[in-house]
């Protein structure tokens, strides 16, 4: 019997030795090494330098080998999305009119992989869902800006 035994005059006993065969003791140990490891893998940082403290410029890149920080005091990404070979990125800045600067610190490093990626720039604290400016890279065209009617009336 596994878990009671009401042979004792009504009482209910829980068996505490359970003979499990080493087999199991062993794949239970091992299952629980593999659980920690990654758990471990998980949560620790991909390149193995720990996080960056670099210089951050307007732009909001480090140097080159850290890659760009996706989030710094100038903007912040709010939103991101791939599909069909193309990557859409929503970007909140301090300044909108930075979204060249901004588009290229995020497209440069992944442009490789994708046949189309938009980056859509919106004023820091805008509850809108319009934004401002959007940059379009492209291997054909390269980098193409648009920048839309964000006046009171036009919302």
């Amino acid at each position: 019997m596994l878990f009671c035994d009401r042979s004792d005059a009504g009482t209910n006993k829980v068996m505490a030795n359970i003979n499990l065969g080493w087999s199991v003791r062993i794949g239970l140990v091992v299952c629980i090494v593999a659980l920690l490891a990654l758990n471990w893998l998980a949560r620790r940082d991909p390149s193995g330098m720990g996080p960056s403290t670099g210089p951050v410029g307007a732009t909001g890149t480090g140097n080159a080998t850290t890659g760009p920080l996706l989030v710094n005091d100038d903007w912040q990404i709010r939103n991101m999305a791939t599909a069909h070979g193309a990557f859409v990125i929503e970007v909140e800045a301090k300044d909108p009119s930075q979204v060249e600067a901004i588009a290229h610190a995020l497209i440069e490093p992944i442009k490789a992989d994708y046949d189309e990626i938009l980056v859509y720039v919106s004023p820091a604290g805008d509850p809108s869902d319009l934004p401002a400016r959007r940059m379009q890279w492209t291997p054909q065209d390269g980098y193409v800006e648009i920048a839309y009617d964000q006046s009171k009336s036009a919302r």
